[in-house]
């Protein structure tokens, strides 16, 4: 099944709403949030859209929402929960599913109308605000939840909107009479009431947040860069704030784009690890209380999920073309602050080498791209293998383009002129890519690229990352979680396969154990000293079992420090 990722279609639908501006007003699309307290706590959002004259007919497409996203349950309405009127009154709704997609990427729940509609239409529904615990940890934290007195969530997993690509004249407006006095509502392209012309992907592909909001600067309203949060996160706010600010602006200039208005929302997991996602100018960045963020610690992650706003992904299968939007964001979330001064260069060769840490001690690094899609949501080591492979690609790619130009061209000549493609209309998929890449480095590219994408071992030039480095070679111990990870994303979690001799069993991990609490594993693979603990179930007793989970060493390589070149001469 053929899919965009979640910034392709957002950069898609900003790409319309550019167009559709100028042209004939389409029809309106007023969307109106709601959100309910019940004892200080957000339990529920009344949604309602009001259609101007959809004529809408049996058998033809009217709403959609998908049932999953990213391994991310939705709402999931049934038919009956979705109350359509029309000048003659209720209207019935036929209901179908799209079949699942075996990778848990998305698929839909569709709806059609039972007779045809007449005049303007009404939809109503509630969606539900609860806390969302994943199976794995790993999906992007986009369900409706409350937090704090309020509650955030990404359009995509609780707005069933018309199922067409067609513009509408949107609005947004945000009912908040039963929240608190103050409370403000704010997404991604704005704070507040929101008029645009576009598809609903507009809608879909956005992150909404509600209620006692805390923001930088104080008085957000109105200003090109703002950050939001609920309650009181447990790390230096504006600190962060401050560094993510000049990040996005480097980020921004480098890819010509500094004045586009942009958000940042800080979201509360209540379960331990970090998570995010870039959304329509914005990204939506989760932290958990364990371990506790930092601001060294969140600039990485932070600066990936801005670079995604760009570059966004390829068109073609989840999975197999991941190795482009994630390679360009582990690349360039590293490059442009450090090319910036907002990172060191110790700072950039930890990076590199914490990559190579998760990349070579991966014991499935030599997986084929064809085989991630299947095994993305519930294996970390292959849902990791994209960013790391895709990241010594691109230095690659980079070196390659550096040394036959004398320094002159380099991969961001290739980058930009993907997205002057994809701005024009043109191709933004794999070929579109091979063709430029094959014209600056020679056919050989596209053997090197099919190398890469079959699963042969990538290892980037001695000088890669320019003069003030090299490469050499190292042991790394290979991640073992010890039994088959399928067992975290089972209901319930009940450990198999456990590997006799692996740090799990040595530490009391048993077959027939129900893991009773979601383990974040993806950032583990790059630090090879960090344990991990599985809240245990057994024999109706509760343990908490903590092990290293390493394995044998493996080979690989790792950077160095060349200490004859000043600083002022390494950023490439």
């Amino acid at each position: 099944m053929k899919t965009k990722t979640l910034l392709a279609a957002a950069a898609a639908a900003l790409a319309l709403a550019t167009s559709a501006g100028a042209q004939t007003a389409p029809p309106a699309l007023n969307l109106t949030l709601a959100p309910h307290q019940t004892s200080g706590a957000v339990d529920k959002v009344g949604v309602t859209l009001k259609l101007q004259a959809p004529n809408a007919k049996p058998g033809q497409a009217f709403l959609r929402l998908p049932m999953v996203f990213a391994s991310v349950t939705t709402q999931q309405y049934e038919a009956a929960q979705i109350e359509v009127v029309d000048a003659k009154g209720p209207v019935p709704l036929v209901q179908k599913d799209d079949p699942a997609d075996p990778s848990n990427f998305m698929y839909f729940r569709r709806w059609q109308v039972a007779r045809p509609t007449q005049g303007d239409v009404t939809v109503r529904y509630t969606a539900a605000a609860t806390a969302f615990r994943p199976k794995l940890g790993s999906g992007p934290p986009f369900d409706l939840r409350p937090e704090a007195g309020g509650l955030n969530g990404a359009g995509v997993t609780f707005l069933a909107l018309p199922d067409s690509s067609a513009p509408y004249s949107l609005s947004l407006d945000w009912d908040l009479a039963a929240m608190p006095a103050g409370s403000r509502g704010a997404q991604s392209l704005g704070e507040g009431p929101l008029k645009l012309v576009g598809p609903v992907e507009l809608l879909a592909n956005t992150f909404y947040m509600a209620g006692p909001l805390r923001s930088y600067p104080e008085a957000s309203s109105g200003q090109p860069f703002a950050i939001y949060w609920l309650g009181t996160p447990p790390f230096d706010v504006p600190a962060v704030a401050s560094w993510t600010e000049k990040a996005r602006t480097a980020i921004a200039t480098f890819f010509g784009e500094s004045d586009k208005p942009y958000r940042v929302f800080f979201r509360h997991n209540p379960y331990p690890g970090t998570g995010g996602a870039g959304l329509i100018n914005s990204f939506m960045s989760g932290f958990g209380d364990d371990p506790v963020p930092t601001v060294d610690g969140m600039r990485h992650h932070l600066a990936h999920e801005i670079v995604h706003n760009w570059p966004g992904g390829l068109n073609g299968p989840n999975g197999v073309v991941s190795w482009y939007g994630e390679g360009l964001a582990e690349f360039y979330s590293a490059t442009i602050p450090w090319r910036s001064g907002l990172i060191t260069t110790d700072d950039f060769l930890a990076q590199i080498n914490e990559r190579a840490q998760s990349y070579y001690g991966n014991p499935v690094n030599t997986a084929p791209a064809e085989e991630i899609a299947a095994k993305f949501w519930s294996d970390t080591r292959v849902r990791k293998l994209p960013y790391d492979r895709g990241a010594f690609y691109m230095a690659m790619v980079d070196a390659q383009v550096r040394a036959k130009s004398g320094g002159k061209r380099r991969l961001d000549d290739l980058v930009k002129a993907m997205l002057a493609r994809r701005a024009a209309g043109q191709s933004y998929d794999t070929e579109a890519w091979l063709e430029l890449v094959a014209a600056e480095l020679g056919p050989q590219a596209r053997a090197e690229h099919a190398a890469m994408m079959a699963g042969k071992l990538l290892v980037p030039p001695s000088d890669a990352y320019g003069p003030c480095f090299e490469r050499e070679a190292a042991s790394f111990r290979a991640f073992e979680l010890g039994f088959d990870s399928a067992s975290l994303t089972a209901s319930p979690r009940i450990v198999k396969g456990l590997v006799a001799g692996s740090q799990a069993a040595a530490a009391g991990v048993r077959d027939g154990d129900e893991v009773t609490e979601a383990v974040v594993l993806d950032a583990v693979q790059a630090k090879p000293e960090q344990t991990i603990t599985l809240k245990i179930r057994r024999d109706g007793r509760d343990l908490a079992i903590t092990y290293l989970p390493r394995g044998q060493a493996l080979d690989g390589y790792r950077w160095a420090r060349v200490p004859q070149v000043p600083d002022n001469q390494c950023a490439i």
